[in-house]
C-alpha cells in the first residue's frame, strides 16, 4: 500500500476495476485513470491447419475455474432439451476437462461427446469465433471481459453475465443474464439460438460496439498519462 501512495498514476482497465481499487486502498481518485483495452485484429488468418467443427456449437473461451462459472454453464445447458440436442459446447483453451468437470457432466446426465475441448493459436480461435452459433460468457467477476469484444468484432453473437465490468464492454450489444440463475442462462441461450431476428440484432450491435475498443486508442491514452507524469 505504501508503494501505491508514491505512484503518480495508476491505470485501470475498467471503471469497475478502478472502483474496486479505491474501495480496497485509501488512494486519491485523481491518481487513478481508466484506459480500456483494445480488441485484437485477426488479420491474415488462415484456416488450413485448424480443427474443423462440423456440428452447430456454442463457444466458451479461456479458463474455466472458480469465478469463471463454467459449472453453471454445464447446468444451464443440461436443462434445455432443445439446446443440448441441437448444439455442442466447444471450449477453447483452459486445458483438458478435469475430474470435477467430468463428474458434473455425468451428474447432469450429459454425454462427454457433447463437449469439445480445443487448444490452439489465433487461427483456431478466429475459426471458432467466426463459426460459432453464439459465444457464452458466464463469468461472475471480470476486470474487463476482452473475449466478449473479440467475439463481437468477428460477428459472433454474445450471451453474457451481467457483471459490472462486462457491461462496460458489451453495452447493449449482448444478451445478458444473472450468472447465478441457471434457468435464466438456459432461457437466454434458447432465445438467441432459436430466434434469427434477435441473433442478427446482436451481431450488428456487436460489430459496431467492438469498434469502440482499439489498441491505437489504448496506446494514445496511455501515452497521455505518461506525459502527465513527466510534466
Amino acid at each position: 500500500a505504501a508503494s501505491l501512495e508514491n505512484l503518480d498514476y495508476i491505470i485501470c482497465i475498467s471503471k469497475k476495476t478502478k472502483l474496486d481499487l479505491l474501495n480496497f486502498y485509501n488512494l486519491p481518485e485523481k491518481k487513478v485513470e481508466v484506459v480500456y483495452l483494445g480488441v485484437k485484429k485477426f488479420n491474415e488468418i488462415v484456416h488450413e491447419k485448424v480443427q474443423i467443427i462440423d456440428t452447430p456449437y456454442i463457444l466458451y473461451v479461456g479458463d474455466r475455474k472458480k469465478y469463471k462459472n463454467f459449472k453453471n454453464l454445464i447446468k444451464a445447458y443440461s436443462i434445455s432439451n432443445k439446446v443440448k440436442k441441437d448444439f455442442k459446447i466447444v471450449c477453447f483453451g483452459g486445458g483438458n476437462f478435469n475430474k470435477e468437470e467430468l463428474n458434473l457432466i455425468q451428474k447432469n446426465k450429459l454425454d462427454l461427446s457433447q463437449f469439445i475441448q480445443i487448444n490452439g493459436d489465433d487461427n483456431q480461435l478466429h475459426y471458432l469465433y467466426k463459426n460459432a452459433e453464439a459465444f457464452l460468457f458466464p463469468s461472475k467477476y471480470e476486470g474487463f471481459g476482452l473475449t466478449t469484444i473479440e467475439a463481437m468484432s468477428l460477428g459472433c453473437p454474445v450471451i453474457s453475465s451481467n457483471h459490472e465490468a462486462i457491461l462496460e464492454t458489451v453495452g447493449d450489444a449482448a444478451e445478458l443474464f444473472n450468472p447465478n440463475d441457471i434457468e435464466e442462462i438456459s432461457n437466454k441461450m434458447e432465445k438467441i439460438l432459436y430466434n434469427k431476428e434477435d441473433k442478427n440484432i446482436l451481431i450488428n450491435k456487436g460489430l459496431e460496439r467492438s469498434k469502440l475498443f482499439s489498441w491505437e486508442d489504448c496506446a494514445d491514452k496511455t501515452l497521455s498519462i505518461y506525459k502527465k507524469c513527466l510534466s
